[in-house]
């Protein structure tokens, strides 16, 4: 070892690993990932060309993704590696297993490595609630969810933060079992709830409807978009693959994302139910640059593959929480 490469050696604190137990401990609430997000969304770097992702696709029912950005704000950058079988509710897994990789923006070196599961899930949500916020219709009492999932479940738990006039939860599925577990849920937030047997007689009578479908190619679309209600506000998790795309455009007054510029970096996603043009996203939202809703007759639309500035707003958090409290494991490189 020489003289210039001991004082790095010294001072270098190793890894920090967060098991998905100690991510779940720190007991983050909707409203810190939503603080989280927001803020960085507000704040972040427009002269970093992130948001970048890649997939490889095994078959119809397996997929590999990587998502990556950076920001000189937060000071990191992120990559995050995601699995996805749909086998795996047989096997008692979980549909997606996602790890994280955190890195200081200055050295370029990572700082942290974490399980990005419950991170994946619920920034998710949080970017729902955020969205809800500019474009539900104000006194909103209905809440519709097509698919009873893991995602249905964070999403009733982020979009109840956000919507103060929420008294009733409509679900579907195609497991009677896993929309009256959600209604069950629901009824013990204390909300009313029923479980419906149609999915556009849900879509025609909910102020905000949240489509969780999984991510299985070919999969049927259940609803067309003039069911919608007026005023009403759908959120496609799923991308909206819960929506019949023919006549979409014709019944929707306007369609927003998470993140403009990083879908176009992309070359577009050819899975988004909407393949159009569209008004705005979270940064033109939070900024103020889009108004969002501007009347309570729009139909709007809220169709997002997810944002990996958002995974890096909500790692970021985890980890100085778990350092202000001491958990994590420190690795040496």
């Amino acid at each position: 070892m020489t003289d210039s490469q001991a004082p790095e050696t010294l001072q270098d604190p190793g890894l920090l690993y967060m098991s998905s137990v100690d991510v779940e401990a720190l007991g983050l609430t909707p409203a810190d990932l939503r603080g989280a997000i927001g803020d960085a969304v507000r704040r972040r770097s427009h002269d970093i060309r992130g948001g970048l992702k890649t997939r490889v696709q095994v078959d119809e029912t397996r997929f590999f993704m990587s998502m990556s950005d950076a920001d000189t704000v937060l000071g990191l950058g992120v990559t995050k590696w995601i699995g996805y079988s749909a086998a795996n509710a047989q096997r008692g897994l979980p549909a997606i297993s996602a790890q994280i990789i955190l890195s200081d923006a200055d050295t370029a070196r990572p700082v942290a490595i974490m399980d990005g599961s419950w991170i994946t899930t619920h920034r998710t949500a949080a970017l729902s609630a955020l969205a809800a916020q500019a474009l539900a219709r104000p006194g909103a009492s209905t809440l519709g969810v097509l698919g009873c999932g893991v995602q249905a479940h964070s999403n009733l738990a982020a979009l109840a933060d956000v919507l103060p006039g929420l008294r009733k939860v409509r679900a579907f599925s195609r497991s009677t079992a896993s929309a009256e577990a959600l209604a069950d849920r629901a009824l013990d937030m204390g909300f009313e709830a029923e479980v419906m047997q149609e999915p556009e007689a849900l879509a025609g009578t909910s102020d905000v409807v949240v489509s969780c479908l999984p991510s299985i190619d070919g999969i049927t679309p259940i609803v067309r978009s003039q069911a919608l209600k007026p005023g009403a506000l759908a959120i496609g998790v799923d991308l909206g693959r819960a929506w019949q795309r023919d006549g979409l455009s014709d019944h929707v007054d306007g369609f927003f994302t998470d993140d403009l510029a990083a879908l176009e970096r992309n070359g577009g996603n050819p899975s988004l139910a909407h393949q159009g043009r569209y008004d705005g996203d979270l940064y033109a939202m939070l900024s103020g640059a889009h108004p969002g809703r501007e009347s309570d007759t729009q139909r709007l639309m809220f169709l997002f593959p997810g944002m990996p500035l958002a995974d890096l707003a909500v790692a970021r958090l985890v980890m100085t929480r778990a350092a202000e409290r001491g958990l994590g494991t420190s690795l040496m490189r």
